[in-house]
């Protein structure tokens, strides 16, 4: 219950705004609505001001940060906020009835909202190029790439790891420095509206659609609901009167363009793929550029890279340094060197159906005698899953690849005798563990869920 300072406080607050909500239209109860809720925003941002930045986790609690409490299936932030106090946090933003008169407690309607809400004012304050990245596969080295071309010029921040949802992106937003001069956010989706969402909050200067294949399916329904999915960012564009950057050979995307202001990729002379080596390798303007990248699909996320950096100015000299420089982690397009005598392929952060034919044609051409693929299954793919698990095996099945692994019971369907299939990891550990396999070119590629990576200490 508040006390009678606390109806003090909120009678003064009241004197000090009354003059500006009385210059509103006192029928139109939703603009004042409107102002007093913008009023709260205000009064939450100052506690964010003053605090080191926002924490949702008792377990990553830094010394004066605002704690926020958010909910969810399994976990009630709520129930932690007095704890994250006693930990050092400034204050607490709680949406149930915690400790009311506690001075550090502060209530809100709903904590996800008011996360959101601070970050898009705080968006509003900031002074930079903001760039929304999305598609179906390459957000993420697409970023990175960017990130280290545009830091050759500008004060740079983007989206740590892959914090690219409803919560992550506006975490991002809150943790960007005031003085940044691009900010670059990863969006990601899995339903209608997610990217929109991320839209509003963010409201980005220019976007970037990196491609539009079979992911998530299991989610979106259809290939058509996933297509309109990643539109929402070329529709928010549209709306707003802000450019994109287009790939000027993809139908799809441009399919989805019309009435939207574009960015052509390539931007100035044209990046040419050279032949014959297992880290990726481009000409331009007849200069030639060895990356750290593995996969001929990474031209694209390059060519993006090169691109922006262009538009923005940026010196040639120093975005192909940045391009060549970038080191792929995370399990990302990563080429790895075995106590085996083995070449890794480490590509095992995600897959989707799109991804695994695009890391298969590029394996296919590559120059290597023993070429070996470890594939796990694709997981969210929905009514398509059993059609796009049978196309990925018949494609390594009737390919010059030397050998194959198959994990998962989704690819387990498809046994034949041309390939070996094993219907969890486990068993392939054991089956590895009696037949190593050494002096090879091998492909690990699955869904996060397969975790395939943990296999890179046998191979």
């Amino acid at each position: 219950m508040c006390d009678g300072s606390c109806r003090k406080s909120n009678r003064i607050r009241y004197e000090i705004d009354s003059e500006r909500i009385l210059t509103l239209k006192t029928s139109d109860f939703s603009e004042v609505f409107l102002f007093l809720r913008s009023m709260k925003i205000e009064a939450l941002y100052q506690l964010f001001t003053l605090s080191s930045g926002v924490c949702t986790d008792t377990r990553k609690v830094k010394p004066g940060s605002l704690f926020i409490a958010l909910k969810g299936e399994n976990f009630n932030g709520n129930k932690f906020a007095l704890k994250a106090i006693d930990q050092g946090c400034s204050a607490a933003i709680v949406d149930e009835p915690i400790a009311e008169s506690h001075p550090q407690i502060h209530t809100v309607q709903n904590g996800l909202s008011c996360l959101q809400e601070l970050a898009h004012f705080h968006r509003k304050k900031l002074n930079a190029h903001v760039i929304g990245i999305t598609g179906s596969n390459g957000k993420t080295t697409s970023k990175e790439l960017a990130f280290e071309v545009l830091s050759k010029k500008f004060k740079t921040f983007a989206t740590p790891g892959n914090f690219n949802n409803h919560i992550g992106l506006p975490l991002t937003l809150l943790e960007t420095p005031l003085d940044t001069e691009v900010l670059l956010l990863e969006m990601g989706d899995s339903k209608r509206g997610d990217i929109l969402e991320l839209c509003e909050i963010s409201d980005p200067d220019f976007g970037y659609i990196t491609n539009i294949g079979k992911d998530h399916i299991g989610g979106f329904g259809t290939m058509e609901a996933n297509i309109a999915a990643k539109k929402e960012l070329f529709d928010y564009l549209k709306d707003t009167k802000k450019p994109a950057f287009l790939q000027e050979n993809d139908e799809l995307l441009h399919s989805i363009s019309e009435g939207l202001e574009t960015i052509s990729i390539p931007l100035g002379s044209p990046l040419k793929i050279e032949t014959g080596s297992t880290f990726l390798k481009y000409t331009t303007d007849n200069n030639s550029y060895t990356t750290h990248l593995v996969g001929s699909y990474n031209i694209l996320n390059i060519q993006f890279a090169v691109s922006l950096g262009r538009y923005l100015q940026v010196a040639e000299n120093d975005i192909h340094m940045a391009v060549c420089n970038y080191q792929p982690s995370n399990n990302r397009s990563q080429l790895i060197e075995t106590p085996h005598k083995n070449q890794l392929i480490l590509d095992a952060y995600n897959a989707n159906p799109s991804s695994v034919e695009l890391a298969l044609q590029s394996m296919l051409g590559l120059d290597h005698p023993n070429k070996v693929v470890i594939l796990g299954d694709m997981l969210e793919l929905g009514s398509i899953s059993t059609h796009e698990h049978g196309q990925i095996v018949k494609m390594v099945c009737e390919s010059s690849i030397e050998k194959a692994f198959f994990v998962g019971s989704h690819y387990k369907e498809h046994e034949n005798t041309d390939a070996l299939f094993f219907a969890n990891k486990k068993e392939l550990v054991l089956y590895l563990e009696e037949n190593p396999i050494s002096s090879s070119l091998i492909l690990l590629k699955g869904s996060r869920g397969i975790a395939l990576e943990t296999l890179k200490e046998l191979i």
